[in-house]
């Protein structure tokens, strides 16, 4: 994960703990909707995900409350999952640092580094289940 979080860094000018809050976020967004079974495979195939989650201190999900949580449930309410879910994806960035203009790219890079990392098959199941994923691509 650290060679991720150095590309995001450097392509998107931020700083390393920003890229690291909003990983974490994201990917803990991922582990909450994908369950034990499936977030096991994408464990196994990315080095340093677990130690992500397990050792940061304060990231977490948009839902977790304040503004931004209250916000999220609201969006999920009136819109759908499908924007609730795209909502919270944009509140864990912003809360995380990640400005609104970059948030497209934070996203585009993760994806494609997901998708290089986790092979076509996990990938797919990653997409089938959270497909907001690419809905805030460029």
């Amino acid at each position: 994960m650290d060679d991720f979080l150095q590309l995001v860094s450097k392509q998107l000018g931020i700083g390393t703990d920003v890229s690291r809050n909003a990983t974490t976020g994201i990917m803990r967004m991922v582990q909450e909707r994908l369950g034990d079974t499936d977030f096991a495979q994408i464990s196994s195939k990315i080095p340093g995900i677990q130690a992500l989650l397990n050792d940061s201190d304060g990231a977490t999900s948009a839902g977790s409350g304040g503004l931004l949580g209250s916000l999220t449930s609201i969006a999920g309410s009136l819109l759908g999952d499908k924007a609730g879910s795209l909502a919270e994806i944009a509140a864990v960035l912003a809360k995380s640092g990640i400005s609104l203009e970059k948030s497209a790219d934070f996203m585009k890079l993760l994806v494609d580094f997901l998708k290089q990392k986790l092979g076509s098959q996990t990938f797919e199941v990653l997409m089938a289940k959270l497909p907001e994923l690419l809905g805030v691509r460029k």
